[in-house]
């Protein structure tokens, strides 16, 4: 039951992020560092708590990692640019194969 909600928070919560980076990219939406900064944390956070409920012999383990790192490693880019866009896409990328995994 968790599981679920924590799966689908994070889908709503990690596509929405994404879909606001892309927005500001563009330049048709504004938004302070701090509220783009809590969603970011708010993806952290909810895949730390799928790893706690996943099966540690399942490839969805993989593929919450790997997602997972593309979190954590995403601000060694520069802010908005060919990095950010690749690696958060990548994170995107795995955490739908975490929820349709499942």
């Amino acid at each position: 039951m968790a599981i679920n909600y924590l799966l689908h928070t994070g889908l709503f919560i990690y596509s929405t992020n994404y879909l606001i980076g892309w927005l500001l990219h563009f330049r048709i939406i504004s938004m302070t560092k701090g509220i783009h900064s809590v969603f970011f944390a708010a993806i952290i956070i909810n895949l730390i708590l799928i790893l706690i409920f996943v099966n540690l012999t399942s490839v969805n383990l993989f593929f919450c990692s790997v997602s997972l790192l593309a979190m954590v490693i995403l601000p060694f880019g520069r802010k908005g640019g060919r990095y950010h866009q690749m690696i958060s896409t990548l994170g995107l990328l795995f955490f739908l194969f975490v929820f349709i995994n499942f």
